[in-house]
Parts: structure tokens; C-alpha cells; sequence
């Protein structure tokens, strides 16, 4: 999947370097992008507190957590920083990028193997960390930018928060944002044009966790070394749907 995901942003940098063409004004793609925003619960990242508790469905009281010593799999695990995790009896798996009802189906599939019957589980997050976007290219402070903790962040608010754009190279008309969706396994990309003179647009683009900015510069340079440095190395990128054996 990251593999997948650095080709697919490789694949639109290269289609903008091949098309001097500007992309939509803000307001005019706002509504577009806003409405592939995610709405619910967050995908697991790496740092989060993940709790995985085993219901029983014969211990007494809907939902009452087994104490059968068969079913003593309850467990709160830390996603570690490469984005895999340890649960009890299993091998580490990649869980960053995950829902946590996905992984709620992952664990199930895992344990139904190890256990007499099929365990129902209960998977949440518990403690999560700050959530972020990445901003990178052509501006000051390239790297992560904090979500707030409403969960509102505008594209021009990330530009701003990152420093700003380079006023000599900074290619704003042709401003990059690359989604991707857990719920739907698509990723998206949009060409904006991010000029200042349209960031006082009625319509914002909003941003979700997990997304990408890109701003190129006017030579569209050095792709190759962008993707690498800042797709492969410090984003946290989602490895999805691990092999069940």
C-alpha cells in the first residue's frame, strides 16, 4: 500500500509537470473535495492506544466481557511507531491506516483459528494521538501540520501554518492535495489553484487527517527526491488489509 500510494502521488506530480494548465479556484473545487470528507471514526495511527476487549455472548448480561480463562484476551495495546502491533498469540501486524472496525474483522478472522468458537470483540481507540497533515514542497516549514482538535483545518489555514509559500518558486495554481480514504481504499488527487488572491474565498477546502499538500515549483523538479524524502520516510502511511494466513 505505500508503495502504491507513493506511485499514485508520483503518477499526479507527473501529470501536473506535463500540463502548465492551473487547477480550479478554491471556491470553485471547495465543494468538490469537501465532500469526500470522512465522517466518523479516526483510522488508527501510529502512537494511538488501541483497546481489544472479547465478548461473550454466554456470560451473563448482553455484552458482559467473558471470564471463561479461554477468552482472557483483553489487551490494550500501543501502535508502535512503524505502525504495527503485538496482540496476544499473534505475530505483529500493520495496523496503522485501519479502522478500527476493520481491524475489529482482521483480530476476529486471527482468533477464530484459535479458539473453539468465533470470538465477537470489541475494538477501539482509546488515546489517541494529535492527528496531522503533511505539507510539502515549496514552502517554509515543510512537514507535518497539527490537525486542531475541532477537526477543522482549511487548506490555506495548513499553507499558513507551513510556513507560507516560497514567493519565487512556490507553484500555487498548481497546488497538490492527495487523499485517501480507509472506508472506500481510494486514493484521490486535485490540482487547486491556491493563489493568494483567492484565500479569502467564501468556500474552504477542508482537510482531513492523513492528507497530503503538495506545492511544486515552477520547473516541477526533482520529483523522484520529493516523493522520497517525504512520502516513504515521514509519512505515516497506511498498510491495509495484511495477508491472513
Amino acid at each position: 500500500m505505500i508503495r502504491s500510494f507513493a506511485n499514485a502521488l508520483a503518477l499526479a506530480l507527473l501529470a501536473i509537470s506535463c500540463s502548465s494548465a492551473q487547477g480550479p479556484r478554491i471556491e470553485k473545487i471547495a465543494p468538490v473535495i469537501n465532500a469526500t470528507l470522512r465522517q466518523g471514526e479516526n483510522v488508527i495511527e501510529p502512537g494511538d492506544l488501541v483497546s481489544v476487549r472479547l465478548i461473550s455472548e454466554d456470560s451473563p448480561g448482553v455484552g458482559a466481557v467473558s471470564t471463561d480463562p479461554a477468552f482472557q484476551l483483553n489487551q490494550d495495546i500501543t501502535v508502535q511507531a512503524d505502525g504495527r502491533a503485538s496482540f496476544i498469540g499473534l505475530d505483529d501486524m500493520p495496523v496503522a491506516g485501519l479502522l478500527p472496525a476493520v481491524l475489529d474483522e482482521l483480530l476476529t478472522q486471527r482468533y477464530t483459528g484459535l479458539l473453539d468458537e468465533e470470538p465477537i470483540l470489541s475494538v477501539v481507540i482509546t488515546q489517541q494521538v494529535p492527528r496531522t497533515v503533511t505539507v510539502f514542497g515549496e514552502v517554509r516549514l515543510p512537514g507535518l501540520v497539527l490537525v486542531p482538535p475541532d477537526g477543522r483545518l482549511s487548506l490555506v489555514d495548513a499553507l499558513g501554518r507551513a510556513g507560507g509559500p516560497t514567493n519565487n518558486t512556490a507553484w500555487l495554481s498548481n497546488t497538490l492535495l492527495i487523499r485517501w480514504d480507509p472506508e472506500t481504499e481510494e486514493k484521490m488527487a486535485w490540482k487547486i489553484d491556491a493563489r493568494r488572491k483567492h484565500w479569502d474565498s467564501d468556500q474552504a477546502v477542508i482537510l482531513q487527517p492523513r492528507d497530503v499538500v503538495f506545492v511544486p515549483n515552477t520547473n516541477i523538479d526533482h520529483i523522484d527526491i520529493a516523493i522520497d524524502n517525504f512520502v516513504r520516510r515521514i509519512i505515516p502511511l497506511p498498510n491495509i488489509f495484511p495477508a491472513v494466513n
